[in-house]
């Protein structure tokens, strides 16, 4: 039994989020296609919920993706390194994510309070747009979770099992 369920929940949990925003987003744009050439009228909000969907399923998948090691990575140098400085060059590489992952934290933050203050509504749903603009720092708290954690275990980013 693992003593620490958070990365195997938090591997899973936005697993699970990514597929399932995927698959709605998927949901409305075959609703979009059987709408239009079957039935001869389209739907006006499937366009936007299929955007908003796939914002927030990459979101979440990027850092299921991370958190799994999914990632694509360029290994040649730190391969050529004895295990104990692969080690640490692993640890910085989090650390990098860890940083970029707070910046667009940060930024995605302002942008998101920025657009609830506006209120600016989206044309079709006529919701808040900062709803999909809260994806981004949404996940990249996720993102920088995901790289917190293997910065703790000391794992390789492009190599660990969840």
């Amino acid at each position: 039994m693992n003593p620490n369920p958070l990365p195997p929940l938090l591997e899973t949990g936005c697993g699970v989020v990514a597929g399932a925003t995927l698959t709605l987003a998927l949901a409305s744009m075959a609703a979009q296609i059987v709408f239009r050439y079957l039935i001869g009228s389209s739907l006006v909000w499937s366009e936007e919920v299929a955007r908003y969907a796939l914002i927030w399923s990459a979101m979440f998948g990027s850092a299921a993706a991370y958190q799994r090691g999914g990632h694509m990575a360029l290994t040649v140098a730190v391969d050529l390194l004895p295990p104990p400085v692969a080690g640490l060059a692993y640890r910085l590489i989090h650390l990098i994510v860890i940083v970029f992952a707070g910046l667009v934290t940060w930024h995605g933050a302002l942008l998101t309070m920025r657009n609830f203050e506006r209120d600016q509504l989206s044309p079709a749903l006529q919701i808040p747009i900062a709803w999909a603009y809260l994806a981004i720092p949404v996940g990249g708290i996720l993102i920088a979770l995901a790289a917190a954690l293997g910065l703790w275990r000391g794992l390789a980013p492009s190599r660990h099992e969840g």
